[in-house]
């Protein structure tokens, strides 16, 4: 199996793990957004994923959406904690794990959405 596709099994479901046992199931209450984005976006990339793994006519290209999906809720996510990290200004609790987990995600996905994009083009070009 491909990397990009375990990634996305992998990752799907840790980023709703993650940000409920980073923040807890009441922060729904509280920034619903912010609990959605990441539930939201391990929904895709898990559907992408058993798409693409089942190879499904419309696999390869969803799972590019997915990946291009959380890459863009993780840029804004991880580059403003690095940015308040930088400046001093971050006041979470074990805010330098909280980067780095964010950083590995990051590269992660960097990297799925490259292999996908490379995936996806190998499929239209082969119909």
């Amino acid at each position: 199996m491909r990397f990009e596709i375990i990634a996305a099994f992998v990752i799907g479901a840790l980023l709703p793990v993650l940000e409920t046992a980073r923040r807890g199931i009441g922060h729904w209450a509280i920034n619903f957004t912010t609990m959605f984005e990441d539930y939201l976006g391990g929904a895709v990339l898990l559907i992408g994923a058993w798409a693409a793994y089942r190879a499904k006519p419309w696999g390869a290209v969803f799972l590019l959406f997915a990946w291009a999906s959380v890459l863009g809720l993780l840029n804004s996510s991880f580059l403003g904690q690095l940015e308040e990290t930088l400046r001093g200004t971050a006041d979470e609790p074990n805010n330098l794990c909280v980067v780095a987990v964010k950083f590995v995600l990051w590269i992660v996905c960097v990297i799925s959405a490259v292999l996908s994009f490379r995936a996806a083009t190998q499929t239209r070009k082969a119909s």
